[in-house]
């Protein structure tokens, strides 16, 4: 498999995975022509898209969905994801932690704990090589813990520096919703998440790093830190530009 962030932050998240037989996005949460404009910058057209795959209803993870979705990009996401939002569309229901075989992907849409109508992570599988992408939640269930002991690769947020949270100008019941279980995930929580389960890990992207909770300093330098045991190829990812391709 090939993954590359085209975004992550609070302005927007989006995800391309690729296989051999299927080219996928984990969220459309940047305008459409920003989404079509990263896609070109890879090599690839829109309409070579199979599908979107919908994590929660919020804005930063849905905003570009209804341009792709008028390209007859196929999207997926939960019941209560679609009812919670104010999406014109028609979407493809998925039922949360039953496996989808998306042409030669396993694409599992996993329970998250988030402040959303009924939030997933994704695990995606393909050839003995797992994937897990998980950018909004407060705190790791089984299901992510298990995905973490086999993933080769993962996106996982690293939202906040519990610190500049605390001192920062938020207002008290933002920062308390920040900080609860579904709320955002911290570097530490991040880096102990890693280091005290990862077996198979090879890759770690960086997300959605707060513009102002947080730094991709510190949020690469207390991450590193904590997993100093382990051998990772940590990839810091950005609000405003992609990463680079990076093969599983």
């Amino acid at each position: 498999m090939k993954i590359c962030v085209l975004a992550s932050g609070s302005s927007g998240n989006s995800t391309y995975i690729e296989s051999k037989e299927a080219k996928i996005l984990i969220d459309a949460g940047i305008s459409g022509k920003r989404i079509i404009t990263s896609l070109n910058k890879l090599g690839y057209d829109l309409d070579e898209l199979d599908g979107v795959f919908v994590s929660h209803e919020h804005t930063d993870h849905v905003k570009g969905l209804e341009r792709l979705y008028k390209n007859k990009i196929s999207v997926f996401m939960n019941r209560e994801t679609f009812l919670s939002s104010n999406l014109t569309l028609n979407p493809n229901f998925f039922i949360n932690d039953k496996t989808i075989d998306f042409r030669d992907l396993k694409i599992t849409p996993q329970s998250v704990i988030h402040d959303a109508a009924d939030p997933v992570g994704f695990k995606i599988e393909n050839n003995g090589s797992t994937i897990g992408v998980y950018t909004d939640f407060g705190k790791a269930n089984q299901a992510i813990i298990d995905t973490v002991k086999e993933a080769q690769a993962l996106v996982l947020e690293t939202n906040h520096d519990i610190d500049m949270l605390l001192n920062g100008r938020y207002p008290y019941h933002l920062k308390q919703r920040i900080l609860s279980d579904k709320g955002h995930l911290s570097n530490i929580d991040a880096g102990l998440l890693v280091n005290n389960h990862s077996k198979k890990l090879k890759t770690v992207f960086l997300a959605h790093i707060s513009r102002n909770n947080n730094t991709e300093e510190l949020a690469y330098n207390t991450f590193t830190e904590l997993t100093k045991e382990k051998k990772l190829n940590k990839i810091l990812t950005y609000h405003d530009k992609e990463t680079d391709i990076i093969k599983i």
